[in-house]
């Protein structure tokens, strides 16, 4: 099955622009993303692509969500987004420095990109889960691909019931869409 994306006609007017904006900020931050993503960045600046559901491998006793191990994507975030996120995150010291997180699912959950040496490159989970003290929730994160492209290409999949499609589709999503290449 292609993997699609879609976004509304003026988010993709904006996505010209996006690769001199990554440019400078590898360039002022000293950290390279991997080529993948980048690639992906500068051809789609972010946006929804289908199929959209994922496996986690979060130890069942950590997920704090229902017995499913199924996740939703709701989206891959857009440049300036995933800046905005990752400020937020640093912040609070949620995140490694040279990480970035790129997507979510409808509930918060996020996907983390990782630009450390000995992860480069990897996708992962970020979730909180159940702490030492059980009142209070930790971060925590679990590996779900060892690149971007292995994440968009053999990660993501349809089910029998196309779970997520209605999150997906909309009327214009077909004018709009194209098949993910990078």
């Amino acid at each position: 099955m292609d993997v699609l994306i879609h976004k509304k006609e003026n988010e993709w007017q904006a996505v010209a622009q996006i690769e001199g904006l990554i440019s400078k900020w590898e360039a002022e931050t000293q950290i390279t993303l991997p080529e993948d993503y980048k690639a992906f960045m500068v051809k789609y600046n972010g946006g929804r692509v289908y199929p959209c559901l994922f496996k986690h491998n979060v130890p069942q006793e950590l997920w704090q969500m229902d017995d499913d191990i199924e996740v939703l994507l709701d989206s891959i975030f857009r440049w300036q987004y995933a800046l905005e996120r990752r400020g937020d995150r640093l912040e609070f010291n949620e995140i490694p420095e040279k990480s970035l997180i790129i997507g979510t699912d409808p509930g918060g959950t996020e996907l983390g990109l990782s630009m450390e040496e000995n992860s480069f490159g990897k996708v992962y989970l970020i979730y909180f889960a159940v702490g030492p003290e059980d009142d209070e929730p930790v971060m925590r994160t679990s590996l779900l691909a060892n690149s971007f492209r292995e994440f968009v290409f053999d990660k993501l999949y349809e089910n029998a019931d196309r779970d997520g499609y209605e999150l997906w589709y909309t009327p214009n999503t077909k004018k709009y869409a194209r098949k993910v290449e990078f």
